[in-house]
């Protein structure tokens, strides 16, 4: 605004300052093209998501998905389980028939499955419960935080989610935060599917459905049989044909044990809502093509999605239920919010006008600031104003309910009296609520200083605080006129939030135990990819079931040496009165082909022997003193018989012959452990070895 004495010229209000609000990207046409398919056993090597997760404390490192298999031992007689099993095809044909007959006849089914979109995007589990007329009802959970009830009819999806469920659904889907407790109908959007974390016809997974992905990979003449153990007790074989994966029981009666399959290319289950603009493209998939996923590189961007499931048969009161429940939500459900601007209006919205003129001539001046509440809910709030030589003054409003305006007036010292000229200044305001900020009005000032606000990255209002608290962090150890910080970080989080990991990220915030939140911004730039994705999980899942433990994340840990060490993530903790300190490297295998290579990079990290690459991480190395954990994540696409193997299949498959060099790996030339402590996670739990002897590895022996 101007100020100026009685005789001066008039001038007009500059506009306060700050980074320009987010944009929400318009959503792609479709989901990625699916690749060319390579040979016939390149089956599960496509980039999926298995939803793993590291605890400390207690138990070193804990799995957030539960068991979706049961315990067995595969045959160590061909080295452990996958070996292969010499039945004819027309034996695997008639085991497969006998199957699908018993699924054909059972009234519905209950499947407990993992779900890994394209894309690196979280796992979504699901527990689904699906009629032999395609209704179905059951739960769906994502990693650390986000739970949401769901219900499939006439092929829609319903869902009553959380708002963290909600929130990680993507900026175009997930801004209905409102809904928690309202069945929601997802609509069917150009490209996309009714919900990207799970983009199944669920209905479509009925007894018939699966029985007749049963007997077509059965009866392929291409069919792969190997060993798969003993998971319910019975020893079992598996049948690969490209991405589908079936288990059935050895023995009679032939029962289905798992079952895994992209579902974009195995009819009759089909994707829920994938159709394309017009002119547009989309890939073609009929029930005889076989789209194979890309081999595992770096970047796993742009991969196929993956369905395991152990499914049981279903009572006659689960199927009353779901149907009872599809039609509930039908009847109940509204359509999800679209529209930004309503999304902004959820819980408390407060807009500030100010209405003194943009001309004063007048000593002292007058001021006048109206603030209203344009959300859905009451809450309390702060005005602060600061003027020309005046420091901020906070002017308490109280609880301002929706639609509910209160202004604030007063005077101050014209900046221009005494100087004959017209003096153009800002006048600035802000609210502070802890609807928007967070109970800390430290949290607020800070970000007000560096001219942020949680607007800046396009939430809800239920979400602002938690976001304000992540800003905060990521910024607050930085020079205030530092513009650069800003723009990272607003880039950084922006980015996340079109990934659907903001939630995360918020979690790791909200314990305050990160210990190098500067850093963040540059660390998230791997987020997109599936190794950066899950990395950020099991930090976010350690931090929440972990009170203790203190993180350093893409390392930055300080030694007392005056070294700076860097792991995929290091931490200290306290068990029982003893101090924990560990440094962590995690692989991400999507194809079972790939553990030892990976398990040797990783190996390597641990030791800084690992050059290759480039950047602020390499070489990576564990400080002096800390535990060396390798980590490795089995994602859904190993196939359903090592995403649910036991410890025991595992441990047996690791220590058989075909291995016994790949085992060598994991030593130093002089005989040294290159690992003390190995970590595989699958769907079954964490399964830890410290004494590496368990599955083979004799580092000393081998430098006999």
């Amino acid at each position: 605004m101007d100020d100026r004495q009685p005789d001066g010229e008039s001038g007009q209000q500059t506009p306060p300052k700050g980074p320009p609000p987010p944009t929400i990207p318009p959503p792609p046409a479709h989901p990625p093209a699916a690749p060319v398919p390579p040979s016939v056993w390149q089956r599960a090597t496509g980039r999926q998501k298995t939803l793993l997760s590291v605890a400390a404390a207690g138990v070193v490192l804990a799995v957030i998905l539960t068991a979706i298999s049961s315990s067995g031992g595969p045959d160590d007689s061909t080295g452990g389980s996958g070996g292969p099993v010499a039945d004819s095809s027309a034996v695997a044909a008639a085991h497969g028939t006998a199957a699908a007959t018993a699924l054909n006849e059972l009234p519905g089914i209950h499947l407990s499955a993992a779900y890994a979109p394209y894309g690196g995007k979280p796992v979504t589990r699901a527990e689904l419960t699906v009629t032999n007329d395609g209704k179905a009802s059951g739960t769906f959970e994502e990693p650390v935080t986000g739970k949401a009830t769901m219900a499939w009819s006439g092929e829609q999806l319903y869902l009553k989610g959380d708002k963290e469920f909600w929130a990680q659904q993507g900026p175009h889907n997930g801004h209905d935060l409102t809904s928690t407790g309202r069945w929601v109908a997802p609509e069917k959007r150009s490209g996309y599917h009714m919900l990207d974390s799970f983009g199944v016809n669920a209905g479509s997974l009925s007894p018939k459905s699966l029985a007749a992905i049963v007997r077509q990979v059965t009866s392929d003449p291409a069919v792969v049989q190997e060993d798969a153990g003993s998971p319910q007790g019975r020893r079992s074989i598996s049948y690969t044909v490209d991405e589908q994966t079936v288990v059935l029981t050895s023995d009679a009666p032939y029962t289905l044990v798992s079952i895994g399959f992209n579902p974009a290319s195995s009819r009759p289950v089909t994707t829920a809502g994938w159709h394309g603009q017009p002119g547009v493209d989309t890939p073609a998939v009929s029930a005889g093509h076989r789209v194979v996923p890309v081999d595992d590189g770096n970047d796993g961007r742009f991969a196929n999605p993956y369905l395991v499931a152990v499914p049981r048969p279903a009572t006659e009161k689960e199927t009353d239920a779901t149907r009872a429940a599809a039609a509930e939500a039908a009847a109940a459900a509204v359509p999800p919010s679209s529209d930004a601007e309503a999304a902004r209006r959820q819980g408390p919205n407060f807009v500030t006008r100010f209405t003194s003129p943009y001309l004063c001539t007048s000593n002292p001046c007058s001021y006048d600031f109206t603030v209203t509440n344009e959300g859905d809910a009451a809450a309390e709030a702060v005005l602060h104003v600061s003027f020309p030589g005046i420091p901020d003054r906070p002017h308490p409003l109280g609880t301002l309910k929706p639609g509910q305006s209160k202004s604030v007036s007063g005077t101050r010292p014209n900046v221009a009296a005494g100087t004959g000229k017209t003096v153009r200044h800002t006048d600035y305001s802000w609210v502070y609520s802890s609807a928007t900020y967070g109970p800390d009005p430290k949290v607020g000032q800070r970000l007000y200083a560096r001219e942020l606000k949680p607007d800046d990255v396009f939430v809800a209002t239920p979400l602002k605080p938690l976001l304000a608290n992540l800003l905060d962090q990521m910024t607050k150890d930085a020079p205030v006129t530092d513009e650069e910080v800003n723009e990272k970080t607003i880039e950084a989080l922006r980015d996340a939030n079109n990934e659907g990991q903001l939630p995360l990220l918020m979690t790791i915030a909200a314990s305050g135990r990160l210990q190098n939140p500067g850093e963040l911004a540059e660390s998230l730039s791997g987020i997109d990819r599936i190794g950066g994705v899950r990395v950020l999980q099991q930090i976010a899942h350690l931090v929440k079931t972990d009170p203790q433990a203190k993180v350093w994340y893409d390392g930055g840990y300080k030694a007392s040496n005056g070294q700076t060490y860097r792991t995929d993530y290091i931490y200290t903790s306290n068990r029982d009165g003893q101090e924990l300190r560990r440094s962590v490297q995690v692989k991400t295998i999507e194809s079972w082909g790939k553990l030892w290579p990976r398990m040797k990079g990783g190996a390597e990290q641990l030791n800084g022997e690992h050059t290759k690459g480039g950047g602020k991480r390499q070489p990576e190395n564990a400080p002096p003193g800390f535990e060396r954990v390798l980590q490795i994540n089995l994602e859904p696409s190993v196939g359903p018989v090592f995403f649910n193997a036991s410890k025991a299949d595992l441990t047996k498959f690791l220590s058989g012959p075909r291995y016994a060099q790949a085992r060598q790996n994991l030593c130093k030339p002089s005989g040294e452990d290159r690992v003390d402590r190995l970590v595989l996670i699958n769907a079954a739990g964490t399964h830890e070895w410290t004494d590496l002897t368990e599955i083979g590895v004799n580092c000393r022996a081998a430098t006999r």
